[in-house]
């Protein structure tokens, strides 16, 4: 199975993973041909790309940390949240809290059983329903960091739902702004600035929520160097939660599409928060991070600095950019190539130089 951009897809390919719509409905199943049609309804709704089976892939599998099933009530469930929130319904936000708390459980439960597991996968997301995804990813992420250092399971729950609520201020915020295709414009930045004071407010008043949530939610702007907002502070004064879901707000917001921008590339947005350590980011979560998060997830196609192309079979947390690559072209007997860029003597002077989309 290997990830294929939208514009690469082709009909006859097949869907190596379900793909679901808005309504959290099964679109199509793993297995299914893709036809011509059905290529046309992936782009309307805005998925990046899908996973395909092929040729090429037949030897990666791929394994998800947290199940489509448990995706698909985490992303209803923190809707429900945004919607009630929005309309300012008691009833219907304590129903809608109570069951993000069950789903923070759930997350837990499945990451600890998969804890050995690296992210592995792009993620597919829905555009027109970003912020729902992006703040599942940031709470799955966030909670790998966790897991990471060993947190305790207590601990574990503050900050998954920390960060499952971390952009509930953005409730709040004109959705013109929210929604600009343009760059904002130093009004409208300030109005996006407010939404983090404006989530812990509502989270704190609103809420059966743990303080440390909130403060996570609050602080998951501020820089390690005391550049962000909303009170400039500095290193250990930004609270540990705060301090983890500000690399996994990053890092899933540069991998997902935006109005203003295409998304980047997996290792293009790990390159950018290994290059924020210490300033933007607290270098421990960093490394944490970077050890459990692939820099080429599994089934990418790279090219190498000696012109050869390899698919990702195999990735290391010690070393994240130098994963084993299988050599696209087999040589004449048919038999797989292989070029290990972490423990082969020989590949040590070569480097990964594109993506490439076939």
């Amino acid at each position: 199975m290997r990830f294929v951009p939208t514009s690469c897809l082709r009909d006859g390919m097949v869907l190596g993973k379900s793909l679901f719509g808005t309504d959290q409905s099964l679109l199509l199943g793993s297995g299914q041909v893709i036809k011509d049609s059905y290529i046309q309804k992936i782009k309307r709704l805005g998925y990046q790309g899908v996973y395909i089976s092929d040729g090429l892939s037949d030897e990666i599998v791929i394994e998800s940390l947290i199940s489509d099933q448990l995706k698909i009530s985490a992303v209803k469930a923190i809707k429900d949240v945004f919607i009630s929130s929005k309309s300012d319904d008691d009833c219907q936000t304590d129903d809608a809290i109570a069951v993000t708390k069950e789903i923070v459980d759930g997350l837990i439960n499945e990451i600890l059983f998969n804890r050995n597991l690296m992210v592995n996968m792009v993620d597919l997301k829905i555009f027109d329903d970003y912020t729902f995804y992006h703040s599942v990813n940031v709470a799955v992420l966030s909670l790998i960091v966790g897991i990471s250092i060993d947190m305790p399971r207590s601990e574990l729950y503050k900050l998954g739902l920390g960060a499952l609520l971390h952009d509930i201020g953005k409730v709040f915020i004109n959705k013109d702004i929210l929604s600009k295709e343009g760059p904002l414009n130093e009004d409208e930045f300030e109005e996006i600035k407010k939404h983090p004071v404006l989530g812990y407010e509502y989270l704190t008043d609103h809420y059966d929520v743990p303080s440390k949530s909130n403060l996570g939610a609050l602080h998951h702007h501020e820089k390690y160097d005391g550049s962000g907002y909303p009170s400039s502070l500095k290193d250990e004064d930004i609270s540990d939660f705060g301090r983890i879901i500000a690399v996994a707000d990053v890092y899933d917001a540069l991998t997902s599409d935006r109005p203003y921008r295409k998304a980047l590339l997996p290792s293009d947005a790990m390159e950018y928060i290994m290059g924020g350590s210490g300033t933007m980011f607290d270098p421990l979560y960093v490394l944490k991070f970077t050890r459990k998060v692939a820099a080429y997830p599994l089934g990418t196609i790279v090219r190498l600095s000696n012109g050869v192309d390899g698919i990702v079979v195999h990735n290391y947390e010690d070393c994240c950019t130098r994963p084993c690559l299988r050599l696209v072209e087999d040589n004449d007997s048919g038999e797989h190539l292989y070029i290990d860029l972490k423990d082969d003597m020989n590949a040590t002077n070569l480097t990964i130089t594109e993506i490439v989309s076939k």
